[in-house]
């Protein structure tokens, strides 16, 4: 419980990161927090951690499918939704089957960068937008990281494993658009 509830503080802590910041810092908390863990600890703390990362990854990406322009842009939006959604229903039932649950959600939360989203539109939205998401993609793939080293399940070190492909994949397409269309 104590963990569960550590883990909560940490990522309230963090909820709110710089556009552009590197989430690879050692000064990152939850980073610091899961390297000190192992085994089923590490694997719960993790999933704890992750789920709201990518809540709120979905709320920006339907706030920006709402205001945006480019029609790349909208698609990818749509197939990022569906992935996260998958991959958090996924975590769900890993961290029911350890006899957990989320410490955390952010879904349909404002957080501050959907709230910034929210007030754009067009081109001011996608330069905010594709710059908070390339953020928020490189945090996700920092954890992801650490659990394919650190997870104490072989299928959520295979997760994060494919994680840290995708997310930096799309990283570089989103910061790609950036330097294309603005």
């Amino acid at each position: 419980m104590r963990i569960v509830l550590a883990i909560g503080i940490l990522v309230l802590a963090t909820a709110s990161f710089a556009p552009g910041a590197s989430s690879s810092t050692p000064a990152d908390p939850i980073v610091s927090r899961l390297s000190s863990l192992n085994g089923n600890a590490f694997d719960v703390a993790f999933l704890q951690a992750r789920i709201p990362v990518d809540d709120e990854a979905i709320e920006m990406a339907m706030t920006a499918t709402l205001y945006g322009d480019h029609t790349e842009l909208l698609r990818w939006n749509q197939a990022e939704v569906e992935r996260k959604n998958g991959q958090i229903r996924k975590m769900i039932a890993w961290l029911q089957e350890a006899g957990a649950r989320p410490a955390e959600r952010k879904a349909g939360v404002a957080t501050p960068a959907v709230k910034k989203l929210r007030t754009l539109r067009g081109p001011a939205l996608e330069r905010a937008y594709l710059s908070l998401m390339a953020a928020q993609l490189d945090r996700a793939a920092t954890l992801s990281r650490l659990a394919e080293k650190k997870a104490h399940r072989d299928a959520l070190r295979s997760f994060a494993k494919e994680d840290v492909r995708i997310e930096a994949q799309d990283s570089t397409t989103l910061r790609g658009w950036m330097k294309k269309w603005f």
